[in-house]
């Protein structure tokens, strides 16, 4: 979607998507290599698990944006599409996000975390894999209907409400807004900040929340 000069519906949804599918995916490689090799120091162990906990964190607020605002908006519109079923993918998935977290909150203070570690490999395994058959649906039967049912101003208004309701429980914002930004090429990352507050873009992030975020630097896009 890199030649999109600004955002809509399904533009949203694809970054989101992006996003997600990025961070399943690191986060998944970066256990295993850890579990092979071990953490290579202080710094390295922050910015996984903080990677995770941003994962996690964006992938839930994802899901409530979802159950919240955007399948009652399309229900009348589209009454054929699956959303009970997709809602159900959502209860499944919050539960191995509660494992998920649980696990890295017991590596906390843990010189030597096998066993959690063991366990979040297994629930990011069981995520990544679950994750293209969910996002799929949504795709076919949502996603690629939006431009034809949602006049271009309702579709910056949506956008705008996603955007916002996201960012509200995705927390902490000094994590996860980062990890939204940097798991997105260049242009794309463009795109999708436009719907985020420029004070954050060009100073919570790169100034105020720097410390706290930047162990996570070497598991995100330049």
């Amino acid at each position: 979607m890199s030649n999109q000069q600004e955002s809509n519906v399904a533009v949203s949804f694809f970054n989101i998507h992006n996003i997600i599918t990025r961070g399943l995916r690191v986060s998944l490689e970066s256990i295993q290599e850890v579990i092979q090799r071990g953490f290579r120091g202080d710094d390295s162990r922050e910015g996984c698990f903080n990677f995770i906990r941003a994962l996690t964190s964006v992938l839930n607020a994802h899901h409530l944006t979802e159950d919240e605002i955007v399948f009652p908006y399309f229900r009348d519109m589209l009454p054929e599409a699956p959303f009970d079923s997709l809602t159900e993918w959502h209860h499944v998935m919050v539960r191995i996000l509660d494992e998920i977290n649980l696990a890295v909150a017991k590596c906390d203070n843990n010189e030597q975390p096998e066993t959690e570690l063991r366990h979040i490999e297994n629930a990011l395994a069981r995520l990544n894999n679950m994750w293209p058959y969910h996002i799929k649906p949504e795709t076919d039967e949502l996603i690629n209907k939006a431009d034809a049912l949602i006049p271009v101003e309702e579709q910056l208004r949506l956008v705008r409400l996603f955007t916002e309701h996201g960012l509200k429980n995705a927390v902490p914002h000094y994590l996860t807004v980062p990890f939204m930004l940097y798991n997105l090429p260049l242009e794309d990352r463009m795109i999708f900040s436009q719907g985020i507050p420029a004070e954050v873009i060009q100073n919570l992030v790169p100034v105020v929340w720097k410390e706290k975020w930047e162990s996570m630097t070497p598991f995100l896009l330049a």
